[in-house]
């Protein structure tokens, strides 16, 4: 009778945990890129040849990285999404990124 306690207890931690841990991941990444850092809990998935564009995968997440060269310089920003909402790369950012111009040297 110990051992099915044991068992129930040890089941009851993993569920709780199973629940628990994709919000926890969620929140702390989702800080961190509201302040223009890099995710910690997710891996990348793959980059774009569009200058570096990269989409990580986490815990019931998606983080896409843009990094986009256009006339005149780069466009950059994150954006995330929950499953199963996630979105395809070539439907390009759904919002407005930041733009840093080319230092061009002077000769």
């Amino acid at each position: 009778m110990k051992l099915k306690k044991k068992y129930i207890a040890v089941l009851l931690i993993f569920i709780i945990l199973a629940l628990c841990l994709p919000k926890v991941t969620y929140s702390i990444d989702s800080k961190l890129i509201s302040n223009d850092l890099r995710p910690i809990f997710v891996i990348g998935q793959g980059m774009a040849k569009d200058g570096g564009t990269t989409e990580y995968r986490g815990l019931g997440y998606q983080i896409i990285r843009w990094n986009r060269l256009v006339n005149g310089g780069i466009e950059y920003g994150y954006e995330i999404y929950k499953a199963p909402n996630y979105r395809n790369l070539n439907d390009g950012p759904t919002t407005k990124l930041t733009f840093i111009k080319n230092q061009q040297s002077g000769n």
